[in-house]
């Protein structure tokens, strides 16, 4: 939805409990998401479906409730949030200050058609910088979390769902540096046209394609991919797993090696240290 189509919020808006610390904020983000997933997952009713730009932009009630459910939960924190479906902060592109940057259902043809590789993302921004990540897998039961400078961690995302040994959060290492010739990249599959991706590809021990842009950044984290790149993203698509990236050690630019800003839309190549300086060289080498 356009922002014409839904609250738009004046910037700045620092409320109450908008200077609480890192810690706090993600408690509020966490139980945020927990919420909405468990009613993601049995939203009670059957799925409408609308589509928007093109007929494979799909929104159910489902994206629409889910964003409600988390805005209405963050409200607490007196940080504005900048949303896909309603909720959008002013000039966001050149915002300065805190800010929830929130996609409520990342994947949602996934979401009505498959019935998995979908997720809700939702991350604090501060002048531009992911600060705090929460990433939930629904259907695989996962929670992503970050702090920056201090760490990412995955756990449970239902509270109950594992014993006592693996609900606790369990931190994610440094990203191991593998080349390309080590690892799997990942692709819009609209890029296997693009001759530099071609030749990262070839590189690599083959291509995959999830369908959800912040599954495809934690893996990337979590060690299962050493590449992962998109040609156009937006804000909410990479807020928290650019969060989730950085705090493992994998390197984020643009397409083009440009500084990533998660304000602005725009192409995403993200991977190891190696695999990525390596894609990057491949890309470079078709436009020489």
């Amino acid at each position: 939805m356009s922002a014409g189509g839904g609250s738009v919020t004046p910037k700045p808006s620092q409320g109450p409990t908008a200077s609480a610390c890192p810690e706090d904020l993600l408690a509020h983000g966490v139980a945020a998401v927990r919420q909405a997933a468990a009613f993601a997952l049995n939203p009670g009713e059957e799925l409408r479906i609308e589509a928007k730009a093109h007929r494979n932009d799909l929104v159910t009630q489902v994206d629409r409730g889910v964003e409600e459910r988390i805005v209405g939960h963050l409200e607490a924190t007196g940080v504005p949030v900048h949303g896909e479906e309603a909720h959008r902060v002013e000039d966001f592109e050149t915002y300065r200050g805190r800010a929830w940057v929130l996609d409520p259902i990342d994947g949602t043809l996934n979401y009505v058609a498959t019935h998995r590789d979908w997720a809700i993302s939702l991350a604090l921004v501060d002048d531009g910088v992911p600060t705090v990540a929460v990433l939930a897998d629904p259907v695989a039961d996962r929670l992503y979390t970050a702090i920056r400078g201090r760490g990412a961690w995955v756990q449970p995302l239902l509270v109950g769902s594992a014993g006592a040994d693996d609900a606790a959060p369990r931190a994610l290492g440094r990203v191991e540096d593998l080349p390309l010739s080590e690892g799997m990249l990942i692709a819009h599959f609209q890029l296997t046209q693009d001759a530099g991706i071609g030749r990262a590809i070839e590189a690599s021990r083959g291509m995959r394609c999830y369908g959800a842009a912040a599954l495809e950044m934690a893996e990337v984290a979590a060690g299962g991919a050493v590449v992962y790149a998109q040609p156009r993203l937006q804000p909410w698509d990479v807020a928290a797993g650019a969060l989730l990236c950085a705090e493992t050690g994998a390197v984020l630019t643009r397409m083009d090696g440009a500084p990533f800003d998660v304000r602005r839309a725009g192409s995403l190549l993200v991977g190891t240290p190696t695999a990525h300086f390596e894609a990057l060289g491949h890309l470079r080498a078709v436009g020489d």
